[in-house]
């Protein structure tokens, strides 16, 4: 079985490190939200923008100057760079950021404001409390997290997962009470788990025993059409005992914790198939060399 592999495992030690400043603006007159994220490490500057009714769109990682314009390359298509943002100077979190957008193609300029609405910062003076928009998007659904963290923490919590149609712009799924470790605008993991073309995520829990670290294990919610996305208790059993990887067909492969024989030099995989949205069945039992 061949795997277009996309691993969902649990990763807690970069739990949004990097600052995200969230706004909402106008490019011209249309409104749309962009997330700069900064990383102050190599002195970066990305993110992400969604205009109405579209998908995410990734904003290339740029040398950023506080003093300096800020051109940041939407990348709308993967092999060409359809618009640029030029920002004046600006501080990392700055309440107001004013400059431009030019299409790379027709040339035409629109002018660019933005007022930020959260700023999502890992560290422990910062407290934080908003809604950010989810990098990954189907054609049917953009998904945002309800965002906390007390001054003092660590640690950003999500309490709220709320799901939105990208025809109307309507709420079409709220999932509350979720408690979950908050990994900035990569919270939800995707994949099409069950083959349906539609996307699921997994996400990762609070430890039961310390609330301020994620659990051993994640959680998956799948989607069905009779109720939207739905927690998968039968797939987080399957996830407990080791690593799982998703073919995007309905297609489910677990390597056991168990699984790697270095002294034989083979990993062991079961695997698994949706035969409904809603539920998988075992397959068969593999090997492979390394």
């Amino acid at each position: 079985m061949g795997l277009c592999a996309v691993a969902l495992g649990v990763g807690l030690a970069f739990a949004q490190a990097r600052p995200i400043s969230a706004y909402r603006g106008t490019i011209g007159d249309a409104a749309v939200e962009v997330m700069l994220i900064h990383d102050w490490q190599l002195d970066g500057m990305s993110g992400y923008m969604v205009a109405a009714g579209g998908a995410p769109v990734p904003l290339e990682k740029t040398p950023y100057s506080a003093d300096a314009l800020l051109l940041l390359n939407a990348l709308d298509d993967p092999g060409l760079p359809g618009r640029t943002l030029v920002l004046q100077p600006f501080a990392p979190g700055a309440r107001t950021v004013v400059g431009r957008a030019l299409d790379l193609r027709s040339r035409l300029q629109q002018p660019l404001r933005l007022q930020r609405e959260t700023l999502f910062s890992s560290e422990p003076r910062h407290a934080y409390d908003g809604e950010l928009l989810q990098i990954g998007a189907d054609a049917r659904f953009l998904f945002r997290v309800h965002a906390h963290k007390r001054a003092g923490a660590h640690l950003g919590r999500v309490d709220r997962i709320t799901v939105i149609d990208r025809a109307t712009r309507e709420v079409a799924q709220v999932i509350d009470g979720v408690e979950i470790v908050f990994f900035g605008g990569e919270t939800l993991g995707f994949a099409d788990i069950n083959g349906d073309g539609v996307l699921d995520f997994k996400v990762t829990p609070l430890h039961p025993d310390d609330r301020e670290r994620g659990a051993d294990h994640n959680r998956h919610y799948v989607y069905r059409e009779d109720g939207g996305h739905v927690r998968d208790e039968a797939l987080d059993a399957l996830g407990a005992q080791g690593l799982l990887q998703f073919d995007g067909a309905g297609g489910v492969a677990l390597r056991p914790q168990a699984g790697i024989d270095y002294r034989a030099g083979t990993i062991a995989w079961r695997y698994y198939r949706y035969v409904t949205a809603t539920r998988f069945e075992y397959v068969r039992s593999g090997e492979e060399r390394f």
